[in-house]
């Protein structure tokens, strides 16, 4: 996320993306308020209590330094949330990405 983005004041609709830098897997999420769902992701893998198991111990074993959370997609006003978190998991499917369960 820019600078930019943590000082807005409305909520951002988005996909939220996680990517581990080392072997490019990903964990994408769905977020009405991306900034806050940026700080309760970055806050759960510091605490070792993630709700992915792969996503975590990778974290835990690597470090924050070679992982990535960021705005994948904001959502437009008229777009599906659940449409478009679909869609951004077949565009990374297709483009050879693995995830994170």
């Amino acid at each position: 996320m820019s600078n930019f983005e943590f000082l807005r004041k409305d909520k951002i609709k988005a996909i939220v993306k996680i990517q581990n830098l080392k072997t490019d897997e990903i964990y994408l999420l769905k977020s009405n308020d991306a900034v806050k769902s940026f700080k309760d992701e970055r806050f759960k893998l510091d605490l070792g209590m993630h709700e992915s198991s792969s996503l975590q111990k990778a974290y835990t074993d690597l470090g924050l330094e070679l992982f990535i959370i960021e705005i994948d997609r904001e959502v437009y006003s008229d777009e599906s949330l659940d449409l478009l978190l679909l869609e951004r998991t077949d565009y990374y499917k297709n483009n050879g990405f693995r995830f994170y369960e």
